[in-house]
């Protein structure tokens, strides 16, 4: 009978979700008022509708549009696809409003569920506390999303109401950015700590996919400083560090001891070091890879490539790159000889230094370096497939203890508490190196300390789908992106929306109130 009733919850909300698909400019409002009279009476019910909206978000988190904003920020030096190098140069071509990437339906399938629910609870008759933590869990979600939002198109609708069926123009940045945050505190406020989070029948929550009260503050920090950057407000640097010192601070989170095991144990997913994760899916991990390291593999990830398969790869690092971003050596043999430096140089790619002694490999390599960051796999199993790379078979991390403690230490910057910063930064270098040798020094490393740490989250978070939005964040776009940006773009480009995503066309479907980007509109 319950299996039957959460069926039947299921089927009305994908019967709602055809319906979104082809309404307004949201594409996620109903023709007509929906009612749930007959559910939403027991936790069940409302457990059901929060698992379609966690398949919602798992599923956008693997998305084209949430891709896009991750692959324009990766490091490379050589790119084989003609159009992936317009894609890196702002080419307009690649930017077309018809293309799925820049669709932001499921981002508003998520708010919608997210409304629904909330509109729907106080009908279940359960105890006070196990609403609030479902609302938690809601207002969460709908804050992540709209923060998300936010980051890749800029102006938004805002949506709040399942029910309203009217006609939105978008809001301003500023405000999508302030109701994502209004969210994220209330989700704080009603979520317990990760100890304290129990399911409907019970039992503890394990893993890593479940908000808790450490999550939202993680969401918080994040949220915080991309909202003190863009528009200005520099109170909220304080706002975010103290977020971040309530995760950072809290015993469930540790580094793992060196970059191997941030390879090996880590990045897979589960580990003591990871905060937020989307577990492995194989349909959307092989739909949509969320690690942009997919892009730079053959070779030894790949059973079926040879050594020489690299020069086919759709982007690719020169070995070179990579001894100045992770220097180091051996000292003696390779074999048996000390190495002496950055140890992330070993874990993130393959044998390096064996490559370069042997000419018959240094000669199929052509100069490239191997990456081997992420290494858990999932192999082929049908006739045609057997024993071939599909995808990942790795989390979707979208919290990291390092991660957030070198955004803590950017933070620092910005309110000029350098030595602080300068703490955090040595932190993940401790651990980079296995000692103390390489802390910050201004007198050897210039004064740039914001700058710094930029560099150190690009070597410690590589492939992991940060660089973009700190770039963006940390208004780098000038040095660190394409040549295009470098000496075309200007600042009022900028200003008029230029490091957004075009809205996708399906949004001005029966809504003569959406309004293209002005940046790229200029440009259609």
């Amino acid at each position: 009978m319950i299996a039957m009733k959460s069926n039947k919850i299921l089927f009305i909300l994908s019967i709602l979700w055809g319906c979104f698909a082809c309404t307004d400019g949201l594409e996620v409002i109903p023709e007509n008022s929906v009612t749930f009279e007959n559910y939403f009476k027991t936790e069940k019910d409302i457990e059901t509708s929060l698992n379609a909206l966690r398949d919602e978000f798992r599923s956008t988190c693997a998305f084209n549009a949430n891709k896009t904003p991750i692959d324009l920020g990766f490091v490379h030096d050589t790119l084989r696809s003609t159009s992936a190098q317009k894609s890196f140069n702002w080419d307009a071509t690649q930017f077309t409003p018809i293309y799925v990437d820049f669709f932001w339906n499921s981002h508003y399938a998520i708010i919608c569920y997210a409304n629904i629910l909330l509109e729907n609870i106080d009908k279940a008759e359960i105890i006070q506390n196990r609403k609030d933590y479902y609302i938690g869990l809601a207002h969460f979600y709908r804050g992540f999303t709209y923060f998300r939002i936010a980051q890749k198109w800029g102006e938004a609708p805002l949506q709040t109401d399942s029910r309203d069926i009217s006609k939105k123009t978008k809001s301003s940045v500023a405000d999508i950015l302030q109701f994502a945050l209004d969210e994220t505190n209330l989700a704080i406020k009603l979520l317990p700590l990760h100890d304290g989070l129990i399911d409907a029948n019970g039992s503890q929550v394990t893993g890593k996919a479940t908000p808790s009260k450490e999550i939202a503050q993680a969401l918080k920090a994040d949220l915080c400083a991309w909202k003190a950057a863009i528009n200005n407000e520099p109170e909220l640097w304080q706002e975010a560090i103290n977020a971040a010192n309530f995760v950072i601070d809290s015993c469930h989170y540790t580094l793992a001891s060196d970059p191997e095991e941030v390879c090996t144990n880590v990045l897979p997913g589960g580990s003591d070091e990871g905060i937020f994760e989307i577990k492995f899916n194989y349909v959307e991990a092989t739909r949509n890879p969320w690690t942009p390291m997919e892009e730079f593999v053959t070779f030894p990830i790949r059973p079926e490539d040879g050594r020489g398969d690299i020069k086919y790869c759709y982007a690719r690092m020169f070995e070179t790159t990579v001894d100045k971003m992770y220097p180091g050596h051996f000292e003696g043999m390779i074999a048996e000889g000390v190495y002496q430096g950055d140890k992330r140089r070993l874990a993130y790619f393959y044998d390096l230094d064996t490559i370069r002694k042997n000419a018959e490999w240094h000669a199929l390599a052509e100069g490239y370096a191997y990456p081997y960051k992420f290494r858990k796999v999932q192999l082929g199993t049908t006739s045609w497939s057997q024993g071939k790379f599909e995808c990942f078979a790795c989390d979707h991390i979208i919290y990291r203890l390092a991660d957030l403690i070198l955004l803590r230490a950017e933070c620092y910057t910005r309110i000029n508490k350098n030595d602080l910063a300068a703490k955090d930064l040595n932190r993940i270098r401790e651990r980079a190196y296995g000692n103390r040798s390489h802390d910050y020094n201004a007198a050897t490393e210039g004064s740039n300390l914001r700058y710094i740490i930029f560099k150190e989250r690009e070597k410690e978070l590589l492939w992991e789908g940060k660089r973009w939005y700190d770039i963006v964040r940390n208004g780098y776009w000038k040095t660190e992106l394409s040549k295009f940006h470098a000496t075309q773009m200007t600042q009022q480009d900028v200003d008029n929306g230029a490091l957004y995503m075009p809205v996708g066309y399906p949004a001005f479907n029966e809504n003569s109130l959406m309004t293209q980007n002005k940046y790229w509109q200029a440009r259609y």
